[in-house]
C-alpha cells in the first residue's frame, strides 16, 4: 500500500496533475485567443463605424451636389440679372423657366434692397422684408445657405442667396430655394439600420432642420458637446452620452464645408455585428480551454490513467495474498502499457517461484537446524548421564560437587538446544520458558525442596536471538546453582531462593537472583573453587550486561541488566 502524497487530499492523482499542467500549457494560447477575439471586435466596431460615416457621408454627398448645384446656378443668375431688371416680366419668365427645368428647385427670383420680389417663378411683388434671410442679408450681403419656411412656398427649404452688383452698387440677390429631405441614412453593413435623428446644422451651431422639428430632436443632441464645436473639413465618428442619458454614436458630415453639416444619431449597438460582444471575448476562449482541458483529461483517463489503476489494482491482489491475475487489455490499451502489464505478469510469476524456491530452501535449512539441535541435546544429556556414572563410583565429596556442578553446566546446555529443537522459529528463544525449564533442571539435582528452600520464579516472556539466549541460559545457571548452594537460614523464617526476569521501561532486562542468609542450608556451601563467579562474569560479559553482584540487607543478590537484540517484523 503506497503511503499518501504530500499536498492537498486528491491532488497528487496523476490526471488531476496532468490535466493541471495541461491547463497551464493552454492558458496562453487562450489568452491570446481572447486578444485576438477583442481585436476581431474592435475591427468590426471599427468596419461598423465606418459604415455609419459612410452611409452619412454619402447622403451628405447628394445633399451637397444638390446645394452646390442650385449655389451655381444662384451665381449665374446673378451674374445675368443686372441685364434682366430693366424687363420684370421676361425676368419672371426667366425664373419660371429655370424652376420648370430644375425640379430640386421650388423658387426663384431677385429680391431687391427694398424686401420686393421684383421678378420671380413665384410671388413677383411680394415683399419679404420681414424674412430672416432678408434681414440677414442685409446686415452681411454675403453669398449664403440658410434653411428656413419659405414665405413664398410655405414649405421648409434650403434658401441659397447670392448678392447682385449693378455697376458695382448692390441692388439686392437672388434667391432659390430647394425644399428639404430626410436623408438617406441607411447601409447594408450595419444590418439596414436607420438613425434615430438626422439633423442639418451650420458651422456656428445652429440647426436648421430636423425631420421632427428642432425643438423634438434637443434631447437626441451630445450633452455636453456645442454643434459648432462638431463641425470640421473631414467626416466625424463618436460616442456620446446623449442629453436624454443614453449613450449614442454620432457621425458628422459636411455638406457645405465650412457652412452646413449633416449629423446623424444611432444606438449604440449598432456598431456590434455578428453577434460579437465583449462577454463573448471571454466567454468563447474560456470554452475552449474548457473543452481542451476535457478533452485532455478524457485522453489521460482513456490511454493511461486507467490502464494504471488497473496494473495498481493487479499490483495490490498480489501483495495482499499473492494471486496473480490473467492480464485482461482492450484493442485501445497502448503498447507501452499492454508490455509494462505484461511485464509485471512474468514478474509476478518469477517472484512466485522463487519464493516457493527459497521456502522449501529455508524449510530444508530448519530441518538440518533442528536435527543439529537435536543431536546436539541428544550427546550433551549422553555426557550428562557418563558424569552421573561417574558421579556415583567418586568417593570424595568435592569430587562429587565439582562432577554435579558440571552435570548442572552441561545439562543447562541440553536444554537450550532442547528448546531450539522445539521452537517454531530458530532465530527466536523464548526466554520464560526456559529459564523456568533450567532452574528446574537445578532443583532436581539439588535437595532444596527437601531442605525446606523455598523457590520463587517469575519471569516475564522475552525474545532473544540464540547468540544472547545462550550465555543468558548459562548465567542464570551459574547463578541460581550458587543461590542454591550458598541459601541460609535467616533468624525470622525459612530460607528462600527468588529468580526473577523482568523488562525495564527503558527497554533493558534485568536479571535478579536472591537468595536468603544465615545458618548454610548445603553442606557443600563450604566448598568453594572461585570458578562459578568467574564464569557468571564471563557470561554478563557476552551479554554486554551490566552486572552488580553482593551482599544488602541480610541477603545475597546478583543482578545483571542488558540490551536485548531489536527484532524486524515477522513477516
Amino acid at each position: 500500500m503506497l503511503s499518501p502524497g504530500r499536498g492537498i487530499e486528491g491532488l497528487d492523482r496523476l490526471d488531476i496533475r496532468l490535466v493541471a499542467l495541461l491547463g497551464l500549457a493552454l492558458l496562453p494560447i487562450g489568452l491570446i485567443a481572447m486578444v485576438q477575439t477583442y481585436r476581431v471586435i474592435s475591427e468590426a466596431d471599427r468596419n461598423a463605424e465606418a459604415a455609419l460615416t459612410g452611409a452619412t457621408l454619402a447622403a451628405a454627398t447628394n445633399e451637397r451636389e444638390d446645394i452646390l448645384h442650385v449655389r451655381g446656378a444662384a451665381q449665374i443668375a446673378a451674374s445675368i440679372m443686372p441685364s434682366l431688371l430693366d424687363d420684370p416680366d421676361m425676368c419672371s419668365d426667366e425664373m419660371e423657366t429655370f424652376v420648370a427645368n430644375n425640379p430640386d428647385v421650388t423658387f426663384a427670383g431677385f429680391i431687391s434692397t427694398s424686401g420686393i420680389v421684383e421678378c420671380g417663378s413665384d410671388g413677383a411683388g411680394a415683399d419679404v422684408s420681414e424674412s430672416p434671410i432678408f434681414r440677414s442679408f442685409l446686415e452681411d450681403p454675403v453669398p449664403a445657405i440658410d434653411a428656413v419656411i419659405g414665405q413664398i412656398s410655405n414649405r421648409s427649404v434650403i434658401a441659397v442667396t447670392q448678392p447682385v452688383l449693378v455697376e458695382g452698387e448692390l441692388a439686392g440677390y437672388v434667391a432659390l430655394s430647394v425644399p428639404q429631405r430626410a436623408l438617406s441614412l441607411t447601409s447594408e453593413g450595419v444590418a439596414d439600420l436607420k438613425p434615430l435623428v438626422s439633423v442639418i446644422f451650420t458651422a456656428e451651431g445652429r440647426v436648421l432642420w430636423a425631420p421632427d422639428g428642432i425643438d423634438e430632436i434637443e434631447s437626441a443632441l451630445p450633452r455636453h458637446r456645442a454643434l459648432q464645436a462638431l463641425a470640421g473639413s473631414e467626416p466625424l465618428t463618436m460616442r456620446a452620452s446623449s442629453a436624454s442619458g443614453p449613450a449614442r454614436i454620432y457621425t458628422i458630415a459636411p455638406l457645405v464645408p465650412g457652412e452646413i453639416y449633416a449629423m446623424a444619431v444611432w444606438p449604440e449597438d449598432a456598431v456590434r455585428t455578428s453577434g460579437l460582444t465583449a462577454a463573448s471575448a471571454i466567454l468563447f476562449p474560456l470554452l475552449m480551454w474548457l473543452v481542451s482541458i476535457g478533452v485532455a483529461y478524457f485522453a489521460v483517463h482513456r490511454l493511461v490513467v486507467r490502464h494504471i489503476r488497473y496494473l495498481r489494482m493487479r499490483i495490490r491482489a498480489f501483495t495482499a495474498n499473492r494471486r496473480i491475475l490473467r492480464p485482461e487489455y482492450g484493442a485501445d490499451t497502448p503498447s507501452e502499457m499492454r508490455e509494462v502489464i505484461e511485464t509485471f505478469h512474468q514478474m509476478t510469476e518469477r517472484i512466485v517461484r522463487d519464493e516457493a524456491d527459497l521456502e522449501n530452501s529455508l524449510h530444508e535449512k530448519d530441518v538440518l537446524l533442528k536435527e543439529v539441535h537435536h543431536r546436539v541435546k541428544n550427546n550433551l544429556q549422553l555426557i550428562a548421564s557418563m558424569m552421573n556414572m561417574q558421579l556415583r563410583k567418586a568417593n570424595s565429596g568435592e569430587t562429587r560437587f565439582v562432577l554435579r556442578r558440571l552435570q548442572d553446566r552441561v545439562l543447562g546446555l541440553a536444554t537450550i538446544h532442547r528448546n531450539l529443537y522445539q521452537a517454531t522459529v530458530l532465530s527466536r528463544v523464548e526466554s520464560g520458558r526456559l529459564i523456568e525449564e533450567l532452574v528446574t533442571q537445578s532443583l532436581r539435582n539439588t535437595e532444596a525442596r527437601e531442605q525446606g528452600v523455598e523457590v520463587n520464579v517469575a519471569v516475564e516472556d522475552v525474545a532473544l536471538y540464540p547468540d544472547q539466549a545462550v550465555p543468558l541460559s548459562l548465567l542464570v545457571t551459574e547463578t541460581i546453582t550458587n543461590a542454591l548452594k550458598y541459601v541460609g537460614i535467616p533468624e525470622n523464617g525459612s530460607p528462600w531462593v527468588e529468580l526473577t526476569l523482568e523488562k525495564l521501561p527503558s527497554g533493558d532486562v534485568k536479571l535478579r537472583v536472591a537468595n536468603s542468609m544465615g545458618r548454610p542450608v548445603s553442606d557443600e556451601a563450604s566448598i568453594s573453587t572461585g570458578l562459578g563467579t568467574q564464569l557468571m562474569s564471563a557470561f554478563a560479559m557476552q551479554l554486554d550486561a551490566e552486572t552488580e553482584m553482593g551482599e544488602r540487607d541480610g541477603i545475597f543478590v546478583v543482578e545483571a541488566i542488558f540490551r536485548p537484540s531489536d527484532f524486524g517484523d515477522e513477516p
